[in-house]
């Protein structure tokens, strides 16, 4: 393209642009001139657009210009008319009315506006972009591609276009200021509109289009099989049944020849439990079957009672010979049977072709082969009326009496069409008229119960015996009567018959016809004409009245009875004019009954009841308008309905009604008055369930909830729905029934239908009772529910701290079953303060004991846990309470040396002269153990410092005992001090005869017991210092010198000597306290009592001295 050619072509562009621009904005003027403009201005942007991208040619003179103006002027002026057309009613009523009809009209009306465009999408952008007439183009739409997403955004830019130009002309429709906003805009955007639409690629076309196909439902069989693709090869026998089940012999054949096991039988699972050659031998394809038979598959091997010359003779009502050929001609056994013992030619029968018949019996089958019935394939024939296959069957021999079988003539006057023709065959090949069969029914009776009047007279006419009875005592009158066959009838009675007959149960023809499933008054009226009695009775003394009023034929019972007392309902409906001649209405008395119950209308139901068993009574305990009713619920148990009738659900009475919730209560109450059980799965839930969903949880009916488990309700199954009963009690707030549940030992992890436990609800739902319940009965706050959340977590993401105090058990965990009183000792040795005070909270007691007696209190102040002690005290714990041991919280203290837990101990009231086993106190303890400052706390307290022990021991001889094992000289003398101070008597004798000099010398220690010799010598000077009596001596006689022999204590000789002590003075062996220093071998000892001799020393001395 030249340069001065590009200049012409956009100053060409420029001009058809600038009309576009001037002809939108004289659309703000609005009305006719709008719609105008708008429409003049669409081709001169399209050509102002085409000329400058270059794909229209460049016109050589103005006058060129007008063929290429109609396809554009023609093309949008149909849009914007089709489009003002579309949507004129509905816009105008919804601006009239505003209402949601109009609006989706409007809606509608764009939406078929967009799909119209989207279908002829490339309509606009050929004639944009290229020009050319608008016939050819609207053809060629036939042949490209219409449904492409670019064509929807064409769509859209044309119904925008065409929408701005109905909104500027639209009488009324927007405000000048407004509309003139809109033409400038328009004017701006409307180029751009242009662009993007000539700018979308084209579809692509084709010459023409392929004519349609007629579906050809044969070619997938008619092609040629495609390869196998790979199958594993436990699959091999499930996709080879599959294939010929489907018919699909290829694949089957190519099945077998990768592998399948040709003699595999289905699986117990599958529905159609057909074997393989079964399956092979129904097919219209029989290559599969000659396949089987070539792989040496057994064609007589059962399964499930059936063979496939079985299959093949029962699956074809035509017939299929080339099947029962192939499986003959391959030694098919035609005598096999089926678990009803009907054998091929009984199937065989039915088939409309006699060519199967024919090569069974070619084969040897048996022509009176009997099944479980007695029926020979002959009376199988007659049965269903196949006379081309009876006479078949009777000229080849086929008897009509076969040996204990049934007579052949039965069946074919029992048959469905009254058509004597099978009868009359019969009959040509000499079958007995008055053949009876087990029952003693002869063909009559047969024809007489089926109604069939011409089959009656071809047997009549051969003589067939009239008053023939069968083993219940029924001749064909009675038989026909039975059935209400009132042309059989007539012509029995034309036969001269008994019409005075009845059966072996006394009923008469009056009698059954009354019983009959149809009847018309007609009938009755006839058989009265006969002079058949209407009031004799059966034996069981009723008469045909009470059975035409048990069926509700109340027509008839006028009839029989005029003086029949008529139920209110029916007597009642007909006002005076109820007489002989009045048609009544045949209403059963169950229906009657029912609507006397619903109306409230009690005269007259009893006899209704009467004429109702037990089970219909019982039905209508599942009426929907006598269900809730608790007074007919209760007239109707009292007259003997039966409360264990199912409804369609299987559902009984007492579980319909507990589905129903609150509005059923009266009547379940009136169910268990009368001894119903609500025993069964899932009873409760159904009531708890109700309750949920209409939001009852008052108070009488969780009472009635625990009465229902008292009667036996079952407590364990779940909702249908999947909620446990526990979770379904937690959401009604029921703690009584969460109480009796939890103890009954329901599963307090079990799961609802989120996934939530029964904890988790109670937190979700904020029900404090609840939770304090469930915890105490073993729940476990860490259980998950289906989101993964604890019930810790869901009573912090809900803000309820107060409820996480309860699920926080971080020291001492829940042993997650019921929560007994030991736990609260427990809980105290472990020293969680905050697991004691909920336990106690809980209900559990604050001086509750474990296994050794030891309460709660005992347990933390043994344990040192001050918190828990302070804790206890101020929840009124007993700080007296002993142990089966005798201890005591105070003793158990000291025990432990708890100074500050003594203390509170004390402050609480602890009784300091408590005594533990032995008549041992407090202070005695604690001087046992050596704690002075715990002595001096009980000393302050008012402990008795001469108080004795059983063996009359002091506080000051158990200091003393202490002190001869003591290694800490400090605390000795603090002990010493402290009770000598006291008031403490240095010379008492305890049991008259230990003072606590000897005591501290190891009066009641073993001889080698370790000592500190300093510390012990520390504690004799304090005691000395006393002016102890240094003659005393024990049950063996041991003074003070004699115990420090004893025990190898030579300063302590020393120091006793110089005191004055008797060197001299013998035990109760005679012993001096030099012999028994030579006796323990302790010579330095013994060298104390005499001068020391140069370089003699004694072992002991050596040893303990280590060198």
């Amino acid at each position: 393209m030249t340069e001065p050619q590009r200049a012409a072509r956009l100053r060409a562009a420029g001009l058809a642009a600038a009309a576009g621009v001037v002809l939108t904005l004289l659309g703000g003027v609005g009305g006719v001139v709008a719609a105008l403009a708008l429409w003049l201005a669409q081709p001169a942007f399209a050509l102002a657009v085409s000329w400058l991208r270059g794909t229209r040619a460049m016109p050589s003179q103005p006058r060129a210009l007008l063929p290429g103006l109609p396809p554009l002027l023609t093309l949008w002026g149909v849009g914007l008319l089709a489009l003002g057309a579309l949507i004129t009613w509905p816009l105008t009523a919804l601006r009239d009315s505003g209402s949601l009809a109009a609006a989706l009209a409007l809606s509608v009306a764009v939406s078929a506006a967009l799909l119209g465009l989207w279908r002829t999408w490339p309509l606009w952008g050929e004639v944009e972009r290229d020009g050319g007439p608008l016939t050819p183009r609207w053809h060629a739409l036939a042949t490209q591609e219409l449904h492409a997403w670019r064509g929807l955004l064409v769509a859209a830019l044309v119904l925008a276009v065409c929408g701005l130009g109905v909104a500027l002309a639209w009488p009324g429709g927007l405000s000048g200021g407004l509309r003139w906003g809109l033409a400038v805009a328009a004017s701006v955007l409307l180029p751009a509109a242009h662009l993007l639409l000539q700018r979308t690629v084209p579809p692509a076309r084709t010459e023409t289009l392929a004519p349609r196909q007629a579906a050809d439902f044969f070619s997938e069989a008619a092609a040629e099989p495609g390869p196998l693709e790979p199958v594993a090869q436990h699959q091999l026998v499930p996709e080879l049944y599959e294939a010929a089940r489907g018919g699909r012999v290829d694949r089957a054949l190519q099945l077998l020849e990768a592998g399948a096991d040709p003699q595999a039988l289905p699986l117990p699972e599958w529905r159609d439990q057909r074997s393989l050659p079964a399956l092979a031998a129904v097919l219209p394809d029989l290559r599969l079957l000659r396949e089987l038979i070539t792989r040496r598959v057994d064609v007589n091997q059962p399964h499930r009672g059936m063979t496939p010359l079985l299959a093949a003779t029962r699956d074809s009502w035509h017939g299929r010979p080339d099947a029962v050929m192939t499986l003959l001609a391959n030694g098919a056994d035609p005598r096999a049977t089926d678990n009803d013992s009907d054998t091929p030619l009984h199937h065989a029968v039915r088939s409309s072709d006699p060519g199967v018949a024919a090569l069974l019996r070619d084969a040897a089958a048996e022509l009176d082969a009997l099944n479980n019935e007695g029926h020979s394939p002959l009376a199988m024939a007659c049965q269903v009326g196949n006379w081309r296959l009876a006479k078949f069957l009777l000229e080849r021999g086929a008897q009509s009496e076969p040996a204990g079988g049934a007579p052949v003539l039965l069946p074919a006057a029992g048959t469905q069409e009254d058509d004597p023709a099978g009868v009359q065959l019969l009959l040509k090949h000499k079958a007995r008229v008055d053949a009876r069969d087990r029952q003693r029914r002869s063909a009559l009776h047969e024809a007489a119960l089926a109604g069939h009047g011409d089959i009656v007279e071809a047997l009549l006419a051969a003589g067939a015996n009239l008053e023939a009875r069968d083993l219940l005592g029924r001749t064909p009158w009675l038989d026909a009567a039975r059935q209400a066959r009132s042309a059989v009838l007539e012509r029995l009675v034309a036969r001269k018959t008994d019409v005075l007959a009845i059966d072996g149960d006394g009923r008469n023809a009056v009698m059954l016809a009354c019983a009959a499933d149809t009847v018309s008054p007609a009938l009755i009226r006839r058989l009265l004409e006969l002079d058949v009695p209407a009031d004799a009775q059966d034996m069981h003394g009723r008469r045909a009245v009470d059975v035409a009023a048990e069926a509700g034929r109340w027509a008839i019972v006028r009839l029989l009875d005029p003086a029949y007392p008529l139920p209110s309902a029916v007597s009642d409906a007909h006002g005076d004019g109820v007489g002989p001649t009045t048609q009544l209405p045949d209403r059963p008395p169950l229906v009657l009954l029912r609507e006397g119950l619903q109306l409230g209308q009690r005269d007259g139901l009893v006899a209704l009841a009467r004429l109702c068993g037990p089970e219909e009574l019982g039905g209508l305990l599942h009426d929907a308008h006598l269900a809730l009713n608790a007074d007919a619920v209760d007239w109707l148990l009292r007259h003997g309905a039966d409360a264990e009738v199912r409804d369609a659900c299987g559902d009984v009475p007492m579980f319909a009604l507990l589905s129903r919730g609150v509005e059923a209560v009266p009547a379940l109450q009136v169910l268990l008055r009368h001894g119903v059980s609500p025993a069964g799965a899932g009873g409760l839930t159904r009531l708890l369930s109700a309750c949920v969903q209409h939001d009852a949880a008052s108070r009488g009916l969780e009472q009635f909830a625990l009465e229902l488990l008292e009667r036996g309700a079952d407590p364990f199954a779940p909702s249908a729905a999947g909620d446990p009963p526990l979770s379904l009690a937690v959401r009604l707030g029921w703690l009584r029934l969460q109480q009796w549940l939890l103890e009954h030992g329901v599963d307090r992890e079990a799961r609802d239908s989120h996934g939530m436990t029964a904890l988790h609800l109670a937190t979700a739902l904020g029900r404090e009772a609840s939770l304090k319940l469930l915890v105490k009965q073993g729940a476990s706050p860490e259980a998950r529910a289906a989101d993964g959340q604890t019930p810790l977590g869901v009573a912090l993401s809900i803000g309820r701290r107060d409820l996480a105090d309860w699920l926080d058990w971080r020291i001492w965990s829940l042993p997650r079953r019921t929560l007994r009183e030991a736990d609260v000792p427990a809980a105290a040795m472990t020293g969680d303060t905050d697991a004691v005070r909920r336990l106690i909270d809980l209900g559990l007691p604050v001086d509750a004991v474990d296994a050794q007696g030891c309460t709660a209190l005992l347990r933390a102040a043994g344990s040192g846990h001050l918190a828990v002690v302070t804790h206890l005290l101020g929840r009124g714990a007993d700080p007296q309470r002993a142990a089966n041991s005798g201890a005591t919280p105070l003793s158990a203290a000291v025990s432990m040396r708890q100074t500050e837990i003594v203390a509170a101990l004390l402050a609480a009231g602890a009784q300091i002269e408590h005594r533990l086993p032995g008549g041992v106190t407090v202070l005695m303890l604690a001087c046992a153990l050596g704690l002075p400052d715990i002595v001096a706390r009980l000393l302050a307290a008012g402990a008795d410092v001469h108080a004795n022990d059983d063996q009359g021991l002091a506080a000051l001889h158990c200091a003393a005992l202490y002190g001869f094992t003591a290694r800490d000289k400090i605390r000795l003398l603090a002990l010493l001090d402290t009770l000598l101070l006291a008031g403490a008597d240095p010379d008492y004798l305890a049991g008259g005869r230990v003072s606590p000099l000897l005591m501290l010398l190891g009066a009641r220690a073993e001889p080698g017991t370790a000592c500190d010799e300093q510390v012990v010598l520390a504690g004799v000077e304090r005691l000395l210092d006393e002016d102890v009596a240094l003659d005393v001596a024990d049950q063996r006689g041991f003074g003070p010198l004699h115990l420090a022999a004893l025990h190898g204590l030579p300063l302590l000789v020393q120091r006793l000597l110089r005191a004055g002590a008797d060197s001299d003075r013998r035990d109760a062996l005679n012993r001096t306290p030099r012999e028994i220093a030579i006796m323990r071998g302790f010579i330095d000892v013994a060298g104390q009592f005499e001068p020391a001799l140069p370089g003699v020393s004694s072992m002991a001395r050596f040893l303990r001295e280590g060198r």
